[in-house]
């Protein structure tokens, strides 16, 4: 037996359709952003899973016991027939405010739990195509008192729907550290799940959000003739990436990540799920695709399924076009980057 391999999730590789049911209230949301031709698009780049990150603190009213609006249900129950039709799983993700200074409030599972139960109950009889995903990178919670939520979570999905697989995650935004902390759900429909977008510094460098817009033209893997300068009277945050890089930029502290993701899911005896990855634009093209066929290759290698963040985003697919405005499919595929990702760069 491979022992890179591990258990097998039930899909392999496909991208996060983002901005669409995320930031907004139910009013506000547009039930047209993404139709049903985007998911057949989807399934010609060979994707196999789509996950769909929905706001549920932004969608669902404390004062109405956190009733799922019908305008969203709406949209879910189109969005599983798709999928069904096409035979592509569909991961209903529990998706959250990730801002820097944001955290998940220590009595989530007040929310968490009427979500779960409205929806284990309305696709409890469905296929197996659709899954569900508890919560997207909680963070800034004690990591024990997070394992305690997810626990009762898992446990109230499972009283009502045996049949769906669920996907989990640590605390700590989904960190690897914290997913090996996650209970032992003795459940084998469960697959655990992480995030990576590391050597952070790469992949976010130039991102304004992280208060790296002037470090820039960063190589991976770390190479040192090819290392730009530190800025000029350099920020904190700035003299960090310059000091950690010739470590953390290396190819070996990448591998030996995916490394620990197999041994960690062997010891579970479970499948492992990357539900985001991703470099941002502000990265040269080339550098990028660098970047994505090193990462998808250690992933495939391993088994271990993954989504892509994101579709039309600035760590997506397309080509950059102007702001505000649609990409169009196929044209403005960037077809290197798909090649490098396993995906179907010849699509007409």
């Amino acid at each position: 037996m491979d022992k890179t391999k591990i258990i097998p999730a039930p899909f392999e590789k496909g991208v996060n359709f983002t901005n669409w049911l995320e930031y907004r209230s139910a009013d506000e949301i547009n039930p047209d952003y993404f139709t049903q031709q985007d998911f057949v698009n989807a399934r010609k780049l060979g994707c196999d899973v789509i996950r769909l990150p929905i706001h549920f603190e932004k969608i669902c009213r404390e004062e109405d016991g956190y009733l799922i609006p019908e305008k969203i249900t709406t949209i879910l129950d189109n969005v599983a027939a798709w999928c069904e039709e096409l035979e592509m799983y569909i991961v209903l993700d529990f998706h959250n405010d990730c801002t820097a200074d944001s955290f998940t409030p220590v009595d989530v599972d007040k929310i968490l739990i009427p979500v779960w139960t409205q929806l284990a109950n309305r696709y409890k009889d469905r296929s197996e195509y659709i899954v569900y995903e508890i919560m997207n990178e909680p963070h800034n919670i004690d990591i024990p008192l997070w394992n305690e939520i997810i626990a009762r979570v898992h446990k109230v999905i499972r009283q009502i729907d045996q049949k769906h697989w669920v996907i989990v995650g640590g605390a700590d935004w989904n960190s690897t550290a914290a997913m090996k902390t996650l209970p032992d759900f003795q459940d084998d429909r469960v697959i655990y799940n992480f995030h990576y977008y590391d050597p952070h510094t790469f992949t976010h460098q130039g991102a304004s959000w992280c208060h790296m817009e002037r470090v820039i033209g960063l190589p991976f893997p770390y190479d040192a003739d090819k290392m730009p300068s530190m800025p000029e009277n350099p920020t904190e945050v700035e003299r960090r990436c310059f000091e950690n890089y010739p470590e953390g930029g290396q190819l070996s502290a990448v591998i030996d990540c995916f490394d620990q993701y197999a041994e960690f899911s062997h010891k579970r005896n479970s499948p492992l799920f990357c539900g985001e990855f991703g470099c941002f634009m502000t990265v040269p093209n080339d550098m990028r695709i660098q970047w994505y066929r090193i990462v998808t290759r250690l992933l495939a290698e391993r088994g271990i399924a993954r989504t892509s963040w994101d579709y039309f985003g600035t760590f997506g697919i397309f080509h950059r076009v102007e702001r505000g405005v649609r990409p169009r499919f196929p044209e403005d595929l960037n077809r290197e980057l798909l090649a490098a990702m396993d995906l179907n760069a010849d699509v007409e």
